[in-house]
């Protein structure tokens, strides 16, 4: 933990005075740059994490000579450990991000952890700020968002030094390991506790942060997936094996120092391989133009979807979706000019569909989309709004050898498209009959007229919205 230091500086690519006046604007400097209701979040956050090891201090012992020597062997094996592991823990939060999985993970939490169970908060807090701020000046990430997550290590801190506190009060956290019995079994139950204390505190405030500021309560992403999760269990197990290290001599920490140095070095290793085998399988799934699924990323989970909806009783919807007079656009503005249309349609495609929707290019200027879980009427009401995304389309459509550009709706004609629509268990119940049906629906649209929705069986096609007489002149380029 300790990693969420959120994506790059908003401003970046911003120039001259378009930046200057982000700049002056109140919700786009400090705390307000991610808006306001993130703003109280880590307002609040920095506020807490400094009350929090403030109280942790005042309830804490005086620092003996012993903590002095302690943390200097803590802060050597820490700072050692941020810049031998700088490239590799870059590398492995580069992939991550490409993969848009949760990175709140940080594994200098190993000293994090193991200096608030092994030093005086005061002392503990000094560490994770200097770590905090070698780590900074690495990533270089907004300040706003290194403060208070550094606050949230603070407050984690706390918690466990006042933990500490409570269960051994002043001696040291593994005195007890080699007392019988209850002494033991104290100290065992302070480890686990510290653990999950940890895990907890900082992992609820990383998660509140994510969910207000991204707009989404999902454990998955705002507590981590499986894997998060686990990496965080291991990096907190080689804390407490730091803490034992310090049981047997300081000097030990030196051999967790080249235990965790390795284990990162191999998760950055495992991250490029990883990262490398979901480029291929995106690239044999994945339609390079428009970032659709093709035909082979498409079928296998089309057909489950289907089947699975057929199961559970419940509809499906499919679409077959043609441009209409994709050729002439091609002819107009060269296969250069055709590719940045289908790749607006794409996008338009995207958004006018729901998250569980499959969307697919089937060939050529053909699409196709499966709606689980829809009924007919919904179906409609989804293809109809693509049809009038894709015609609302303003695009602005670049030419090769520096020539002028063209706007869709503008200079040029607006881009239509025409559906079929078929429904499970109506029309069919496989994909492949479902999919024949819409095209003889799409069929059906083309021929009456084009930028239309058609029902398989309906007497003619959904036309919710006429062309005036200004589109109907447009509508062949």
């Amino acid at each position: 933990m300790g990693g969420n230091d959120g994506p790059e500086c908003p401003f970046a690519g911003v120039r001259g005075p378009e930046r200057a006046r982000s700049a002056l604007h109140p919700t786009r400097w400090g705390l307000w740059q991610f808006g306001v209701p993130t703003g109280v979040v880590l307002l609040i956050t920095n506020l807490v994490g400094v009350v929090g090891l403030a109280y942790a201090v005042t309830r804490a012992p005086g620092i003996t000579t012993a903590d002095w020597g302690l943390f200097a062997m803590l802060c050597a094996c820490a700072l050692a450990y941020t810049e031998v592991t700088a490239a590799s823990e870059k590398r492995r939060r580069s992939m991550r991000r490409q993969r848009g999985t949760v990175e709140f993970i940080d594994q200098a939490s190993i000293w994090f952890f193991s200096s608030a169970l092994l030093l005086p908060p005061m002392l503990a807090g000094a560490l994770v700020v200097m770590v905090r701020v070698r780590r900074w000046r690495i990533a270089m990430r907004p300040l706003t968002l290194w403060v208070s997550n550094t606050a949230a290590v603070l407050l984690s801190v706390a918690f466990v030094s006042l933990l500490r506190g409570l269960m051994v009060g002043s001696g040291r956290p593994y005195d007890g390991l080699t007392e019988p019995d209850a002494g033991g079994l104290r100290i065992t139950a302070l480890f686990v506790l510290a653990a999950l204390v940890y895990f907890l505190v900082e992992g609820t405030i990383v998660g509140v942060y994510r969910a207000v500021r991204f707009r989404t309560w999902r454990l998955g992403e705002t507590w981590g997936s499986r894997e998060d999760n686990l990496l965080l269990l291991h990096t907190l197990l080689v804390g407490l094996g730091a803490v034992g290290a310090a049981a047997i001599t300081p000097v030990a920490l030196f051999g967790v120092l080249a235990v965790a140095v390795m284990e990162t070095r191999l998760l950055g290793s495992l991250a490029m391989r990883t990262a490398d085998r979901d480029r291929l399988e995106a690239d044999a799934t994945t339609d390079p133009l428009t970032g659709l699924s093709n035909r082979r990323g498409f079928l296998p989970l089309a057909t489950a979807a289907i089947r699975l909806d057929r199961l559970n009783g419940r509809p499906t919807g499919v679409l077959m979706l043609d441009l209409d007079h994709f050729k002439r656009w091609n002819d107009r503005l060269g296969h250069f000019g055709g590719d940045q249309v289908l790749q607006a349609v794409a996008r338009a495609l995207r958004q006018n569909t729901r998250a569980g929707d499959l969307v697919a290019r089937w060939g050529g200027e053909e699409l196709t989309a499966v709606l689980p879980d829809t009924h007919p009427a919904e179906t409609l009401k989804i293809a109809e709004r693509i049809r009038a995304g894709v015609e609302a389309l303003g695009t602005t459509i670049t030419t090769p050898a520096d020539g002028p550009s063209v706007h869709l709706g503008r200079e040029v004609p607006r881009v239509t498209i025409s559906i079929g629509v078929a429904c499970a268990p109506q029309h069919a119940t496989t994909l492949a009959d479902l999919q024949e049906l819409a095209d003889q629906a799409l069929d059906v649209a083309k021929q009456n007229g084009r930028n239309q929705v058609a029902v398989v069986g309906a007497a003619g096609p959904h036309v919710p919205t006429q062309p005036g007489p200004q589109d109907r002149e447009q509508s062949h380029p």
